[in-house]
């Protein structure tokens, strides 16, 4: 599966699971955070960085939906669960 189409997968995947996805502006302090997932009133916002590189943003939104039971008994593509999975274990 090609880069991008990872990315769009698990974007739509965190949006059919309730998330916002909102870009994240480019800060001053030149921090390279690729995302970041916030509770705001009530509901998960993900935020994902702009200029980060497509696979930065892959892992982001991965850890972003890793342990969410709503996705442990759904069919997801096999590189989608593996991204899901594999989440923070690169770390």
């Amino acid at each position: 599966m090609e880069e991008q189409d990872l990315l769009t997968a698990l974007l739509e995947l965190a949006e059919e699971n309730g998330m916002e996805v909102r870009a994240m502006p480019a800060t001053a302090d030149g921090s390279d955070r690729a995302g970041s997932l916030v509770r705001l009133k009530g509901k998960d916002v993900l935020f994902l960085s702009e200029v980060a590189a497509p696979a930065d943003q892959i892992a982001a939104v991965a850890a972003a939906l890793k342990g969410r039971v709503s996705l442990e008994n759904r069919y997801l593509q096999p590189e989608v669960r593996k991204q899901i999975e594999e989440a923070g274990e690169r770390d």
